[in-house]
């Protein structure tokens, strides 16, 4: 019987992993091999990264292949990491003059005027690398050099920049939003990718008359996958991996876990873990189990950090989501004296989306922390 885990979780759902969003990713897909700009919005784990890997996956399978250059915010940290992300990305452009042969760097450092450094790794690939206390000049030189790279590539193919983890812009350089605005105007061609998961503070970028980037491209905001769908898709991955499981056992996976994606798929593995034959509510409940007991001390530094009003109110959160939060009697609950006191103990924990508003209630983000709160498993 096989044995290999038919569900995905933690990192970005590709390939086989990858369900749901066709309406999303035929419209992304659409706009990146057409040059159009795009905002792509999501709370987090709803699968943004994703959908943006499904498209560029579908655009390198077309002929000829788009060229891409994808970076993320998050992972960059630094202006000079995000410059050195960039630059390895553009190195990597299938197709390109380069072709990521080794004795092609000195050409490609060339078209860059901020010169980087370059190491080898064991099988020969380059790595750039730039100073740490690289400028917003030259890290603008280096943006605007990459999106004039892929610019060349127009005409012959489609080609996009996706910067994902938008938001977090204040890494990298707050000029940034000008910066861009600009190439796009210069390269009208090249199709902008902006993704982000921070929903107010993609809005104060884009989507404000006052944002710096406001009016320049079309927003696609992912929501949940369709119920229907996701219940499809749990119970034909389960039948391949060897163990099946009917469409109850699946809508009790997403009772227990949904509606985020990767939530559901987190679950989905572990109770498939949990099951012998087949994925029955006693696999789900051993999984979620699994889950809870795998995270505990994850949960338990979490909680360490709250003030202890934070936690009464996301304690009683996960016992009970809340449509009125900022009322007396809410207040009174969590030992609060008004429902300004509880707007102020709440926002850190909205702004760092450990509590989110979902169907007109405030619930605690993380089911799985949600079920520890809970003292379930």
């Amino acid at each position: 019987m096989p044995s290999d885990n038919p569900f995905h979780y933690g990192t970005p759902a590709e390939g086989d992993f990858f369900t749901g969003r066709r309406r999303e990713l035929d419209a992304l897909v659409a706009r990146m091999r057409d040059g159009i700009n795009v905002v792509l919005v999501s709370p987090r784990r709803y699968g943004k990264t994703s959908l943006h890997r499904a498209a560029q996956a579908r655009l390198a399978a077309s002929r000829p292949p788009a060229a891409i250059v994808e970076a993320n915010l998050l992972h960059a940290g630094s202006p000079s990491r995000f410059a050195a992300l960039l630059a390895g990305a553009a190195f990597q452009i299938r197709g390109a003059r380069w072709a990521r042969a080794r004795q092609a760097v000195p050409e490609f450092v060339r078209r860059l005027r901020v010169a980087p450094t370059v190491s080898f790794d064991q099988a020969g690939n380059p790595r750039f690398g730039f100073d740490a206390a690289l400028g917003a000049r030259e890290l603008d030189e280096v943006v605007s050099d990459v999106y004039a790279l892929l610019a060349e590539e127009q005409g012959r193919r489609p080609v996009a920049l996706v910067l994902d983890e938008f938001q977090a812009l204040d890494l990298v350089g707050l000029q940034l939003p000008n910066l861009l605005k600009g190439l796009a105007d210069a390269y009208p061609a090249v199709g902008l990718v902006l993704a982000g998961s921070k929903r107010h503070l993609m809005e104060r970028l884009v989507s404000h008359r006052e944002a710096p980037l406001y009016g320049m491209a079309q927003r696609i905001t992912l929501g949940p996958i369709p119920e229907d769908e996701m219940v499809a898709y749990l119970v034909a991955r389960a039948v391949t991996g060897g163990r099946p499981m009917d469409g109850t056992t699946a809508r009790y996976i997403l009772d227990l876990a949904g509606p985020v994606p990767n939530d559901v798929q987190h679950l989905a593995y572990d109770a498939f873990e949990a099951a012998t034959s087949r994925v029955d509510r006693g696999a789900v409940d051993a999984g979620m189990a699994r889950a809870v007991a795998h995270d505990a001390a994850l949960f338990a530094e979490l909680l360490a950090r709250l003030s202890p009003a934070q936690v009464r109110v996301i304690t009683t959160l996960a016992y009970q989501p809340v449509a009125q939060p900022y009322s007396a009697s809410f207040a009174r609950s969590v030992g609060l004296a008004t429902g300004s006191s509880v707007r102020k103990t709440l926002l850190p924990l909205l702004e760092n989306d450990d509590v989110v508003e979902r169907d007109g209630v405030l619930v605690v983000a993380d089911p799985f922390f949600a079920a520890w709160l809970r003292g379930d498993g």
